[in-house]
Formats: structure tokens, C-alpha cells, sequence
């Protein structure tokens, strides 16, 4: 008796004496993977990875963009792709960025030939143009959300020495956004 009577002091005393807390970490890391359809010149897709940085307005983001030319009467049929690594500032809703990117491709060369009927059903044929540079992406992205899912607008373009462009893209993002 006297031992079980001792422990139960010596646990209320423990209880009493000690406080329970939580602290909130004031490093809140915030991340999103945002997927975009919309049109440039021709229709786009982007797929983007962006990480803002703890307790500073800054951001890095990964992209890539895919235009292409859809149901064209010429073939080959052009397009206009770009991997870019962006680094930008975040106020608000809105995320401004720039950085590099390599931005390949194919073109339309020489007219070649038409195949089928020439004027109503015909397709033009050309030669096809494969290239690869450097570019300046740059974009601005409006983001609303939750603390996991969010919408948006992406202003975005490119410019380099072989096929600049410009489009704008709706985009979902998923992640820790707030």
C-alpha cells in the first residue's frame, strides 16, 4: 500500500511539476508542382517545380514547356520546347521570375512537296528543321490556394535566337503552399 500510495505522489508530483508544450517551427518550408495548359503562339503545356524559401520573399523553380502546332495542313508540324531553372521574388499572390534555359525544337526548312489534293484536302510538306539553343525565360504566375491546392494564371515567354515565344497557361499547384 505504502508503495503504490508513494509512486502516485511521486507521478502527481511528476505531472505537476513538468508542462507539456508544443512549439511551432518558424521554418515553414512551402513547395508546389504546378501543371498548366493554355496557348502561346501554338497550344502549350507546362509542368513546374517551385520552392520558396523560409522567411525570405525569394524562389527557385524548375520548368518545363511544351508548344506545339496541332491539326496543321503542314507537316512537319512545329515545336517549341524548354527546360528552364527561374529565380524570382514573391509578393503577395504573384511570383516573378527569370533565369536560363535550353530550348530545342523543329522548325519547318525548305517546301518539299504537297501530298494529296493540292487545294482542298491537300498537306504541305517541308523540310524538317532540328534545333537546340539558349534562351531568357521569364514568367509571372498569380497563385490563390489552400494550404494544399492551389489555381492560378502563368504569364510566361521565352526569348532566344531560334523561336522565341510568349502564352499564357492556367495552372493547378499541389504541395505545401501555405
Amino acid at each position: 500500500m505504502t508503495k503504490s500510495f508513494a509512486f502516485f505522489w511521486a507521478l502527481a508530483l511528476l505531472f505537476l511539476t513538468t508542462t507539456v508544450s508544443y512549439a511551432q517551427k518558424a521554418d515553414q518550408h512551402k513547395y508546389w508542382l504546378g501543371v498548366g495548359l493554355g496557348k502561346s503562339q501554338y497550344h502549350s503545356g507546362m509542368l513546374a517545380l517551385g520552392y520558396e524559401f523560409v522567411n525570405k520573399p525569394t524562389l527557385l523553380i524548375a520548368r518545363y514547356t511544351d508548344n506545339r502546332e496541332l491539326n496543321s495542313k503542314n507537316a512537319p508540324s512545329i515545336i517549341a520546347q524548354e527546360f528552364a531553372l527561374l529565380y524570382g521574388i514573391k509578393t503577395g499572390k504573384f511570383r516573378f521570375s527569370t533565369g536560363v534555359s535550353n530550348v530545342w525544337g523543329r522548325n519547318r526548312g525548305k517546301y518539299l512537296s504537297v501530298i494529296g489534293e493540292p487545294f482542298l484536302y491537300g498537306e504541305h510538306w517541308y523540310e524538317s528543321v532540328r534545333y537546340s539553343t539558349v534562351g531568357l525565360p521569364a514568367e509571372v504566375r498569380f497563385i490563390t490556394s489552400t494550404k494544399d491546392v492551389g489555381i492560378g494564371l502563368t504569364a510566361f515567354g521565352n526569348l532566344n535566337a531560334k523561336r522565341s515565344f510568349v502564352g499564357l497557361n492556367l495552372s493547378l499547384y499541389y504541395g505545401k503552399m501555405k
